[in-house]
């Protein structure tokens, strides 16, 4: 039995190899101090905000307070607030997956959003991303009973919003990209690295030959 994140699906997806690199041999892909305390620190506030605790403890920079001005116009943040900061799981056969979902909320029709803060850009192709497909299967079996059910990818660097909204349809094919993906993934030895144009930017090229 294992515990697979949207990142260690996302990651296999990508690239195999560095799946490997990452998840098998644990060699950890280093990460930009900066981008990483600012996306800590919005997602701080945002989450003081939505549980009505005092935001003014925070000392954000110029860049993050832009960012958080963004954030906080958002619509959704006008709804009610379920869950902050909150952990998902669901078991899929016999394997787990989730994640920590940045905030649920729901209007007054009983419709639900999760709400999802990206410092960096909207994944491509989102409605297909590993995030949204975890979080929509997780969020509906925690729910069990909703109206609609939505994931909501938020920039917080233009202020950008993408929704995809959960259906039986999209429930079917996101159970079986879950089941084939860790099929795939169970059957991993060391793999061949596929050379492409992605990576020049990939932090493992120096050690994939």
């Amino acid at each position: 039995m294992g515990i697979y994140s949207p990142q260690m699906l996302n990651s296999f997806k990508d690239c195999p190899a560095k799946y490997f690199y990452r998840y098998v041999k644990n060699i950890p892909m280093p990460q930009l101090e900066s981008s990483f305390v600012v996306g800590k620190n919005i997602h701080a506030i945002a989450a003081y905000y939505l549980k009505g605790e005092d935001i003014s403890i925070f000392n954000l920079s110029e860049k993050e307070a832009a960012m958080w001005d963004r954030l906080k116009k958002s619509p959704y943040f006008n709804l009610k607030t379920e869950k902050v900061e909150h952990n998902i799981s669901i078991k899929i056969d016999n394997d787990w997956i989730g994640g920590r979902l940045d905030a649920l909320v729901k209007n007054t029709k009983d419709e639900y959003f999760i709400l999802d803060y990206k410092t960096g850009e909207i994944p491509q192709d989102a409605k297909y991303n590993f995030q949204t497909i975890v979080y929509l299967l997780c969020c509906d079996k925690l729910l069990k009973e909703y109206k609609s059910l939505n994931f909501v990818y938020i920039s917080v660097k233009t202020g950008e919003e993408e929704v995809i909204e959960f259906s039986q349809d999209l429930k079917t094919q996101y159970e079986s990209m879950v089941k084939d993906t860790l099929i795939e993934i169970k059957k991993l030895s060391e793999p061949s690295p596929i050379h492409n144009k992605k990576c020049s930017n990939c932090l493992y090229s120096k050690i994939c030959v």
